[in-house]
């Protein structure tokens, strides 16, 4: 990822709202970065585009229950990050550093709004695109 402070902690228009559309993902660029995103009943997802395990692109797995399995190995991911099944240790519990890398995310104005980092504020009002949220402008 890019590492300028100044880009890593604003929010960013990455798609549009019904491009993510529920039990699907959806591989976005971002800053130099891959992420995927998914969509669950308790919202979007944003995160790092990879599997902890080898490195395989989580946007070409599958969801699941609402949770996010990387296609290669099975490892399955919870809404908030944290591996919580490995199928070939199944008995185990995985170790809480096996945690996707997770972004913010907001959806607002028809858009998904995503930042890497801490930004200060939330996504920048725009009063003329809270009228052609409810409306098709």
């Amino acid at each position: 990822m890019l590492g300028d402070s100044v880009l890593l902690n604003e929010w960013h228009v990455v798609a549009r709202t019904e491009d993510v559309q529920t039990g699907q993902t959806l591989a976005v660029r971002l800053l130099d970065e891959d992420v995927v995103l998914w969509r669950t009943a308790s919202g979007v997802h944003a995160w790092q585009d990879l599997c902890l395990h080898r490195g395989t692109k989580l946007s070409l797995g599958r969801i699941d229950n609402e949770r996010l399995i990387c296609p290669y190995h099975g490892w399955t991911y919870n809404t908030e990050g944290r591996c919580v099944h490995i199928p070939a240790h199944a008995q185990q519990t995985p170790s809480a550093q096996a945690q996707a890398k997770v972004y913010q995310v907001q959806e607002k104005y028809g858009w998904i709004w995503v930042s890497p980092c801490h930004p200060a504020a939330d996504v920048a009002p725009f009063p003329q695109w809270e009228v052609c949220s409810n409306t098709k402008c």
